[in-house]
């Protein structure tokens, strides 16, 4: 079953929606399960000060999109500012059937950063 902390990010996800002013985006999904998550970031001085998502897909891709945007803010402005096993904490442990969107969140961060506006 699904944690505390993972239903609280997936019934009231924070930072949902665009971000005016975002200076990084991009669009990345899961061939395997179709989920797909935009990031929005706001990025000044090599530090992300804000991040905003948006997301298509199933109850884990909602609640690592709102974790994802929870832990960005103040951190450098570099794919592995969050890792995995970070995302894993903040949604209290992700069920087995659900850790593919621990990769899909790693991947939108990467590929924002990078520019690119949208990635398989």
């Amino acid at each position: 079953m699904h944690s505390d902390a993972y239903l609280r990010h997936f019934r009231e996800p924070h930072g949902q929606g665009s971000l005016p002013g975002a200076t990084h985006g991009a669009t990345v999904s899961d061939a395997a399960c179709g989920d797909e998550l935009s990031l929005d970031l706001e990025i000044e001085a090599g530090r992300i000060l804000a991040a905003r998502f948006r997301v298509r897909g199933c109850s884990g891709a909602i609640a690592v999109g709102s974790a994802l945007v929870t832990l960005l803010p103040g951190r450098p402005a570099v794919a592995a500012a969050v890792s995995r096993e970070q995302l894993d904490a903040e949604l209290g442990g992700v069920a087995r059937s659900k850790r593919h969107v621990l990769r899909l969140a790693q991947n939108a961060l990467a590929a924002a950063l990078q520019g690119q506006s949208s990635i398989t």
